[in-house]
């Protein structure tokens, strides 16, 4: 499940604020289904809490998101993750984000503690194999936004696609494991998908991806949002060197416009 979610933080992306409005609602669930080739090899859950945190005085959205093997993935090896965060409900800036891994032999814990007094990250990390307590580290925040994952992905979804033209270059900065990326994507327009839940006009975009040994050729990541009020990460399709990866959304609840699909 790590997987789906970097490649739906690598899609989604951001340039100047070209926002409408906030298409994400309190108590939202959308469930997803991470495939390989034609074997589905996991099924995650994307939570929003039902009522607003409160941080420095700040309402906040509540982020739960769980991923698991499925099928004969799970019999090579058992994945069970836990991720969130706790971002501003109109930013979507974080304040606080975790990571829970559990990935056959591996693990880890993780929390990151974003401070806007101080303009400082603190990173914690720690496995049950250390031998030595890891220490804990600080990062400075530079002027501008850094997002964490789950604001980046929320954050993309308030874009308004409609005001950006095909060919148009995007933009995000974010901060994930002890690293700042800049991440660029190319606007396709809009394109009828075949989806899960339907088929769907969608909003398309291809990040630029820099050279890696996960990703093969041009234009190896490709998303679709879909070109509603809900703007709803539909499908993420990913080229690797022993076939594609596809994350796909299944069913949802609680958006904001329409009825639930489950």
């Amino acid at each position: 499940m790590k997987l789906a979610l970097l490649l739906l933080l690598g899609a989604f992306s951001q340039a100047q604020p070209i926002m409408e409005n906030k298409p994400v609602s309190k108590g939202e669930v959308l469930k997803f289904k991470l495939s390989y080739g034609w074997f589905t090899i996991g099924r995650g859950t994307f939570k929003v809490s039902d009522e607003y945190v409160v941080r420095d005085g700040t309402e906040c959205l509540k982020i739960d998101v769980e991923g698991r093997t499925a099928g004969l993935a799970g019999v090579f090896s058992k994945v069970d993750d836990k991720w969130g965060a706790i971002i501003d409900k109109n930013s979507f800036l974080p304040y606080y984000s975790y990571r829970d891994l559990s990935e056959g032999d591996y693990d880890l814990e993780e929390e990151v503690f974003f401070n806007y007094d101080s303009m400082k990250i603190r990173f914690e990390q720690s496995s049950k194999n250390d031998k030595q307590p890891r220490p804990t580290r600080y990062f400075d925040i530079e002027e501008g936004n850094v997002f964490d994952m789950m604001g980046g992905l929320m954050y993309a979804r308030s874009i308004d696609y409609r005001k950006l033209k095909k060919g148009d270059t995007v933009r995000m900065d974010a901060f994930f494991d002890k690293k700042f990326y800049d991440f660029e994507m190319i606007y396709h327009g809009i394109e009828m998908v075949d989806t899960k839940v339907g088929d769907i006009y969608c909003h398309k975009v291809i990040p630029i991806m820099e050279k890696n040994s996960v990703f093969v050729g041009k234009d190896a990541v490709k998303f679709w949002v879909s070109a509603d009020a809900n703007r709803l990460p539909l499908k993420v399709s990913a080229n690797m060197k022993f076939g594609t990866a596809y994350c796909e959304l299944t069913g949802y609840k609680n958006v904001k416009s329409g009825i639930d699909f489950n």
